[in-house]
């Protein structure tokens, strides 16, 4: 298998695990609050969608193409993850009730901050 396939295997592997991670996170909420566990699934979901887009933009080039063509497609995975995070944010700030209370606020951008420390510790604790 090509480096490039195995790059983009294990990118969506990562994805897949946030995934993971914010599912468990936010049924395990559920025992604690209701819009506790929303907040939580929505700011891992944020994050989620957000790496999803990166990962398969990112890896969109064949192994072996001119460096500028890669280069340009993690920058385009990059600055749509950035707008999507922005975006997704808006969304459920300006749509969700119980958001624009400080501590649901906060949970929710925690949960979006633990989602980025998965794609951190993923590779560390899963070799290949």
């Amino acid at each position: 298998m090509s480096r490039y396939l195995k790059g983009r295997g294990f990118a969506l592997q990562t994805v897949a695990a946030q995934l993971v991670v914010t599912l468990v996170a936010a049924a395990t909420a559920l025992a604690i609050s209701y819009p506790i566990a929303v907040s939580i699934f929505i700011g891992g979901i944020i994050g989620v969608a957000a790496n999803l887009w990166l990962a398969l933009v990112a890896f969109r080039p064949q192994l072996g193409a001119p460096p500028q063509k890669m280069l340009a497609a993690f920058y385009t995975g990059e600055l749509g993850k950035f707008v999507i995070t922005a975006l997704m944010f808006l969304l459920a700030f300006k749509h969700i009730g119980f958001l624009k209370e400080a501590a649901y606020a906060a949970t929710m951008i925690l949960a979006y901050v633990m989602i980025q420390v998965v794609a951190w510790i993923y590779p560390l604790v899963r070799r290949h």
